[in-house]
């Protein structure tokens, strides 16, 4: 058995970004070291073969461990936007990768149930990859996407059901933090790949955790491996740093013409790794600053190379999908296809008083 821990009352702090890294959104990993875990059977766990493996698995239970791991902003059920929604500013894909992958295994629990068969109640790891639920209770994973999350070996190890990364990535941690054990990862491309795009992580950090007050965490970039062009153009890829607000870092390559026409997206072919979607900037910035976005929008968005994304491939952490707008030219194209911003890019998930339509915005305190 686990030790109880009793409290008079929980006070719970989830915080994003580089949220699967963050102590806070770890809750139960300062309450238990390995060794008060030494006395389990993990033998008749499905999951967890390791005192680490069961506080990870435990931590992942915990309402802002599950909401902050394979989730967009905290958040696995976004919805849509309506048609009042400025078409510069609309959201492509309303739900998590999580609840993505969620679904079928709650449709298969349920097949099971109703044809009056035992179902199989395990579940994943929040930040896990959609998997096959088939009928011997054996979970097949699907590989993991390329910046999509996974365990680093040592971790995995640690557990009796894990996956691969997939498409020539390497399970590469890009952020750790004190106080947290185990390392959560992403399926990157190597150092030395010529597939970069738009939107792939180009740094290291680390967090040095404030157990009492996490919104003071503070991050260090640590090293740069990936995207070295010295500036932007259209032709190489520049690493956009995170005091911008891109989290992880962002390559980036400017639109060519080529880009702009969306000439590498064709009918029945794989959809390639990038698009010329919509940046902001310093206009972006300012236009929120003024509580009156519907009007300065327009003025305030540019093009730029972001990662493409869609109902069944998701941006990775801190980031989410954003529609392009219809009237762009050559949409038709690229019908049901998005680009990666980040979340606070998209007004419907900001938090700092922007104005909302037919109200007026609370006065700043």
């Amino acid at each position: 058995m686990l030790p109880v821990v009793w409290s008079r009352s929980w006070t719970i702090r989830t915080c994003s970004p580089s949220s699967t890294a963050r102590q806070a959104n770890h809750p139960f990993t300062p309450l238990f070291e390995p060794e008060a875990l030494a006395g389990v059977d993990y033998s008749k766990l499905t999951l967890a073969r390791t005192a680490e493996a069961l506080i990870e698995r435990l931590d992942n239970g915990a309402c802002h461990g599950c909401h902050q791991a394979g989730s967009t902003a905290g958040i696995h059920f976004i919805g849509l936007d309506d048609s009042a929604t400025s078409p510069l500013n609309r959201i492509e894909v309303g739900i998590s990768p999580h609840l993505h992958a969620e679904i079928p295994r709650r449709e298969a629990w349920l097949q099971e149930t109703v044809e009056g068969r035992e179902a199989n109640g395990f579940r994943p790891l929040s930040f896990a990859p959609p998997a096959a639920w088939k009928d011997t209770a054996e979970i097949a994973y699907a590989p993991a996407e390329t910046t999509m999350p996974c365990l680093v070996p040592e971790d995995a190890a640690r557990f009796g059901n894990s996956w691969q990364c997939g498409a020539g990535t390497v399970c590469t941690p890009i952020a750790t933090a004190t106080g947290v054990k185990t390392k959560l990862a992403q399926c990157l491309l190597p150092k030395e790949s010529r597939n970069i795009f738009s939107g792939h992580p180009c740094l290291t950090g680390t967090i040095a955790s404030d157990t009492g007050q996490p919104f003071n965490d503070r991050s260090k970039v640590t090293g740069q491996f990936a995207a070295f062009a010295p500036a932007i153009s259209r032709t190489a890829y520049t690493c956009r740093p995170p005091k911008i607000g891109v989290p992880g870092g962002f390559a980036y390559r400017g639109c060519d013409a080529k880009d702009l026409a969306f000439s590498a997206f064709k009918a029945g072919k794989p959809m390639p790794s990038e698009i010329c979607g919509l940046v902001g900037g310093k206009k972006f910035d300012i236009c929120v600053a003024t509580n009156n976005f519907d009007q300065c929008l327009g003025g305030a968005v540019n093009r730029g190379n972001r990662p493409a994304c869609s109902a069944d491939r998701f941006c990775r952490e801190d980031y989410m999908c954003q529609s392009l707008p219809s009237d762009t030219p050559g949409a038709g194209r690229v019908k049901g296809i998005g680009f990666c911003s980040p979340t606070y890019f998209l007004f419907r998930m900001r938090i700092d008083n922007h104005a909302t339509r037919g109200r007026t915005p609370p006065a700043r305190t």
